[in-house]
C-alpha cells in the first residue's frame, strides 16, 4: 500500500493539517507572484528612466554636460549670438558692395547715355554749320540748337527766305540788326528800316523763336500755313507767284532741318 493511500485511508488529505498545509502554500505562491510583478515593475519604470535620459543628453547635450550649470547656458547663448552677427556683418557688406556697384553702374550709364546725347547733338549742329556754310547765321546755331525741332527748322528756312541766311538784313549805324526773318516787331536797340533791331544774336533768335513756338502751338505747323509771316491775314493782295515761291523756298531748308533733326 502507496504511502498516498495510507494518508488517503486515514483521511489526512482531506482533514484539517492537510487544509492548513494547502492555506500556506497558496499564501507563500501569491507573495512570490506579488514579489515578482513588483520586480518586473521596477525593472520597466528604470529603463524606461535611462531611455529619456539619453534622449535629453542627446537633444540637449552641453546643459546636461554641465549638469544644467547656468554658465554653460550662457556660453551657448554668447556663441550662438556671435555666429548670428558674423553672419550679418557678411550680409551687410555683400549688401553695401552692391550698392556700391550699383551706384557706379548707374554712373556709368548716365554718363554713356550724356556722351552719346551730346555726340548726338554735335553731329546734327555739324550738319546744320555745314548747311548754312560761312553766312551769318552760323554764329546764330548753338542758339537755335535749344529750340524745338520744328521751330528751329522755320528759323533756318525763313531766314534763307528773307535775308539769305543774313546777308540782306536791316542794320543801324551800320551795325547790323541781326534781323533775318523781316520780324516787324522790336528788339533792344528798337527797330530801323521798319523791322526790329537785336542787339545780339541770342536776343534775335530767343525773340523770334518765341514768335515761331506760338505760331505752331496753333497749328500753324507747316510752310504753306507759316504764310502768315509774309502775307499776315490774307495773302490776297500780294503776287501769287512770289507767294508760291516762298512756300517753296522755306519748304525746300525746312525740309532740310526737319531730316537733319530726325537722324
Amino acid at each position: 500500500m502507496s504511502i498516498f493511500a495510507s494518508f488517503k485511508a486515514k483521511n489526512w488529505i482531506e482533514g484539517p493539517v492537510c487544509i492548513a498545509m494547502r492555506s500556506i502554500a497558496g499564501r507563500r505562491i501569491h507573495s512570490v507572484l506579488k514579489n515578482k510583478k513588483i520586480s518586473i515593475l521596477t525593472i520597466l519604470i528604470l529603463i524606461s528612466g535611462c531611455f529619456f535620459y539619453n534622449q535629453l543628453d542627446a537633444i540637449f547635450p552641453r546643459f546636461f554636460a554641465n549638469g544644467y550649470n547656468s554658465e554653460g547656458h550662457l556660453y551657448c547663448e554668447r556663441e550662438w549670438i556671435a555666429k548670428t552677427d558674423y553672419i550679418e556683418s557678411i550680409v551687410q557688406s555683400q549688401r553695401e558692395e552692391q550698392k556700391k556697384k550699383h551706384s557706379v553702374d548707374r554712373k556709368n550709364e548716365v554718363k554713356k547715355i550724356e556722351k552719346n546725347a551730346s555726340n548726338g547733338e554735335t553731329d546734327i549742329q555739324e550738319q546744320i554749320y555745314d548747311l548754312v556754310g560761312n553766312a551769318p547765321i552760323k554764329e546764330m546755331i548753338p542758339s537755335i540748337m535749344k529750340l524745338d525741332q520744328r521751330v528751329a527748322a522755320f528759323v533756318i528756312g525763313i531766314a534763307k527766305k528773307e535775308s539769305d541766311w543774313g546777308k540782306h538784313a536791316p542794320s543801324q549805324r551800320g551795325e547790323t540788326c541781326y534781323n533775318y526773318w523781316g520780324y516787324k516787331g522790336s528788339g533792344s536797340r528798337g527797330t530801323s528800316m521798319g523791322y526790329a533791331c537785336f542787339g545780339s544774336p541770342k536776343e534775335a533768335v530767343e525773340i523770334v523763336g518765341k514768335r515761331i513756338e506760338t505760331l505752331v502751338s496753333k497749328n500753324i505747323n507747316e510752310p504753306k500755313k507759316m504764310l502768315v509771316w509774309k502775307c499776315g491775314s490774307s495773302c490776297a493782295g500780294h503776287d501769287p507767284a512770289g507767294v508760291q515761291k516762298w512756300v517753296s523756298d522755306v519748304s525746300l531748308y525746312y525740309g532740310k532741318v526737319m531730316q537733319i533733326k530726325s537722324t
